[in-house]
């Protein structure tokens, strides 16, 4: 098989999933609009569902990666979010799909490692009870993909970043009461 053909493959897998839905999208659309035939495509893939599992955890590895190091949590937020909105025709469809439990997996994996790498990066995390700091870690990843969530079923049509702005500053309140109650501040 040519190198470039799995490469292809998705490429051409993402471009048709940016126009139509899914289940609107065959083996034979995605060998046709790459030029490669079906046995490249079954050589490299079992089916569409494993093609799309893997462009998502790639997606969620890009995510990750791109994110600044040093940075507010308002910050690292901001840039997960226009990394996911860069996407955006292309994350409806799959949201709209039987694939979407998968999806969601990925979406929280990303708002675990803003978390957890922010979080874990401020000098108070060393002087926090490790049972609390895991609690305000998960408080706030699940505050986070829920207004995910929460755009995806209203269909993307709200600015997310202004709604991820109003929950970082509530975030930075409850970092502060957490840093009273242990007199950190």
């Amino acid at each position: 098989m040519p190198p470039f053909a799995k490469r292809e493959i998705k490429n051409s897998f993402i471009k048709l999933l940016t126009e139509r839905p899914i289940s609107q999208i065959t083996v034979k659309d995605i060998v046709e609009d790459c030029g490669v035939n079906r046995n490249s495509f079954y050589y490299h893939f079992q089916d569409i569902p494993s093609l799309l599992e893997e462009i998502i955890v790639e997606m969620t590895a890009k995510v990750i990666e791109n994110l600044p190091e040093e940075s507010t949590f308002e910050e690292k937020v901001t840039a997960a979010l226009q990394e996911i909105n860069l996407n955006k025709r292309m994350i409806y469809h799959i949201y709209g799909s039987s694939n979407r439990e998968f999806y969601e997996k990925q979406l929280m994996k990303i708002c675990e490692h803003v978390t957890r790498t922010y979080i874990r990066s401020r000098e108070y995390s060393e002087r926090v009870d490790s049972k609390d700091l895991e609690f305000v870690i998960s408080y706030l990843k699940c505050e986070l993909f829920g207004q995910l969530i929460d755009w995806l079923n209203h269909d993307m049509s709200y600015d997310i970043v202004e709604h991820s702005r109003i929950l970082c500053r509530m975030f930075a309140g409850s970092m502060r009461m957490v840093c009273q109650k242990y007199k950190i501040l």
